[in-house]
């Protein structure tokens, strides 16, 4: 979506945690989750507390949503009652280099640098690594700005949380399904075999009994 549905501000948690109820709607779960083939039956619902830690936000709680997927052997609709739960370590992400200092803006004569001379080429200065700009220790999401913007997290949480192979609860599965079938009967077989290949049948027959001897 172009504009953000769940937001909140850091300001807002400079004086402790904060629990927000964030209503969820058919069309905003319509539009977010519509790529993945996923319907919802009503409005959810997210709960979730943040909390401000030193360069952190830390974001924990739970969603509520019912939605239908369609059934990978009948694509038949397959309702699910999910409850994700949520839990997010954000950092927030650095800004581009450069963007602070004024662009298009000439040195003046005076203060550019001399030509360089010929001479021994000297090895270049590494750019600083880019891990460096970043908290140290594990791979944070992020945010941007002075607001903490959910929405791709909820849509996250919610996939997630959905059936790889989603099956209607009527049908066997497939477990099920290869067990229940009856083992074959030789005589039944011999009956429906093509004339053509009996002699293949018996050449089968004596193989099976000369294995079971040994």
């Amino acid at each position: 979506m172009d504009k953000p549905s769940f937001v909140v501000r850091l300001a807002d948690l400079e004086r402790g945690a904060k629990e927000v109820t964030f209503t969820l709607s058919e069309g905003w779960l319509r539009h977010a989750l519509s790529d993945a083939d996923v319907t919802p039956l009503e409005p959810g619902q997210a709960t979730v507390e943040l909390l401000k830690n030193e360069e952190l936000v830390i974001v924990r709680g739970r969603a509520h949503v019912k939605v239908t997927v369609p059934c990978v052997v009948t694509l038949d609709p397959v309702p699910l009652d999910l409850h994700p739960e949520i839990f997010l370590q954000l950092a927030r992400a650095p800004e581009p280099p450069g963007r602070h200092k004024s662009a298009g803006k000439a040195e003046p004569a005076d203060k550019k640098k001399p030509a360089n001379k010929p001479g021994p080429e000297r090895p270049k200065k590494r750019a600083k690594d880019e891990s460096e700009l970043t908290l140290e220790g594990p791979d944070y999401d992020t945010f941007h700005g002075e607001e903490v913007v959910l929405d791709d997290f909820f849509r996250e949480f919610i996939l997630l949380e959905i059936p790889a192979y989603p099956r209607r609860s009527d049908l066997p599965s497939p477990e099920e399904s290869i067990s229940s079938r009856p083992l074959a009967d030789p005589d039944v077989e011999a009956k429906t075999l093509d004339p053509r290949l009996a002699p293949l049948l018996g050449l089968k027959h004596r193989l099976k009994g000369s294995v079971n001897k040994e």
